[in-house]
């Protein structure tokens, strides 16, 4: 691993034991700190549809968004009452401890790492990694990767998955989704790595793009709050249990991921 990369994880591991520490002192709850502000703040992405993504009136939409929504809706009865705060693979542990954000509501996989840190809820959705392409590429599989560049985005689980399925395969980390997909147009990569549900839609949004064989690696999504807060955490898994039975979880996969059915397993 690069040396570079070594030292920035270790200052990102001090930076979050330092940022749990003064949350610890603080000692209230993310249920208090959204009542106590009349809001609740969610970090979602805006650039991985349909996820989360900025609409043409400049409004945050997706799947992340619309359960953020039910979420606030269920606190203060009023969907309104909700901060949606852009955040990034990277920044969403940080954004979480710094107090900008009460609930992490972005396409965020289950990890023993980020157990350390965080309290997950129940699984929201199942994702595997996939593979895009330029329809002009002679990659046909994983192994064709051997010896190629794959953009990955910093802090996301397809940095392991990769070297796992493709020991030696070399990654060019980007901070940012359109980053990784203006490299790969541009050729400057071979290929890049992301969960399934975005390498599809920007497969179908892209006619010069193509998603290739079936995803690998399948994990769960699960929201996530900090390290002991059971209360916010409960109360968020309650919740889901609720928009599952009162039909709103299906009526959301449908407007978000009707089109993809075929390739998804609902958790």
């Amino acid at each position: 691993m690069n040396p570079k990369n070594v030292a920035s994880r270790w200052v990102t591991l001090l930076l979050v034991a330092v940022l749990m520490a003064l949350a610890g002192q603080a000692g209230a709850g993310g249920l208090d700190d959204a009542r106590g502000r009349g809001k609740l703040l969610v970090g979602v992405k805006t650039d991985f549809p349909p996820f989360g993504y900025v609409d043409r009136a400049g409004a945050v939409q997706g799947f992340d968004a619309d359960v953020a929504r039910y979420l606030a809706k269920a606190l203060f009865e009023d969907e309104r009452r909700l901060g949606l705060v852009a955040v990034t693979s990277g920044s969403r542990i940080p954004f979480l401890y710094s107090g900008w954000i009460d609930i992490i509501i972005a396409t965020m996989t289950i990890t023993d790492e980020r157990r350390r840190v965080l309290e997950f809820s129940d699984p929201y959705f199942v994702s595997g990694s996939l593979i895009l392409v330029l329809k002009e590429s002679p990659i046909r599989n994983l192994e064709d990767l051997k010896g190629k560049t794959v953009a990955v985005i910093e802090g996301a689980v397809q940095e392991k998955d990769l070297e796992q399925a493709v020991p030696g395969v070399k990654q060019v980390k980007f901070a940012e989704i359109p980053q990784a997909i203006s490299a790969l147009k541009k050729k400057e990569v071979d290929a890049f790595c992301q969960d399934d549900v975005l390498v599809l839609t920007l497969a179908g949004e892209n006619p010069d793009l193509q998603a290739l064989g079936n995803p690998f690696k399948l994990r769960p999504y699960a929201m996530a709050v900090q390290k002991g807060d059971l209360e916010l955490i409960r109360w968020v898994n309650e919740r889901l249990s609720r928009m599952k039975s009162d039909g709103t979880y299906d009526l959301l996969w449908q407007k978000h991921f009707g089109r993809f059915g075929a390739h998804l397993v609902k958790p």
